[in-house]
């Protein structure tokens, strides 16, 4: 490493690639992944992902998928957003995580199968939206380097307006 006349410091070859070899190890590997996401149906597209290779994942009553909660994920960014005054931020402009489109994604440890969890929103109109499945099904195959037989799965969990606040919410027969 050298220093120049302004106090800045610049590589050379070798540390250039030893960096170049550490940032290797961040590009994406082409594994499936397992984790959470928000949903805009308007512009097919998927954000405040958060995701970790199916591979690492720890498996708990059969199943794996990222430690995160979508809950925690929305008040970092809500509070971000509103520390930056940022107005323009979907984090800014909606505090309750659970009134957007969201899921979470699974592996089975039986049968090693990727499930994508969501809310009745995948085939019911939200806002006057509804989701064009194949278009979905192929954003989540990109984003998270899912097989294309993974199967999507709807739970009252991920509904609009609910989550784990809801500590009593069950299901009725």
């Amino acid at each position: 490493m050298t220093i120049d006349d302004n106090g800045i410091k610049h590589t050379n070859k070798q540390e250039h690639n030893e960096l170049c070899s550490i940032m290797s190890g961040f590009m994406d590997n082409g594994k499936p992944k397992v984790g959470i996401f928000w949903y805009d149906i308007a512009n097919n597209s998927l954000f405040g992902v958060e995701k970790t290779d199916a591979d690492k994942a720890v498996f708990i009553n059969g199943k794996a998928t990222i430690n995160k909660l979508h809950k925690t994920y929305w008040q970092k960014q809500h509070h971000r957003a509103a520390a930056k005054g940022d107005t323009t931020s979907i984090f800014y402009n909606e505090s309750n995580y659970t009134m957007i489109p969201r899921g979470r994604i699974f592996l089975d440890e039986n049968d090693g199968k990727f499930s994508v969890y969501v809310g009745h929103w995948l085939s019911e109109s939200t806002n006057g939206q509804t989701v064009d499945i194949e278009k979905f099904r192929e954003a989540l195959e990109d984003e998270f380097n899912l097989p294309d037989d993974f199967e999507f799965v709807v739970d009252i969990h991920w509904d609009l307006g609910h989550g784990w606040s809801e500590e009593f919410l069950t299901m009725e027969e």
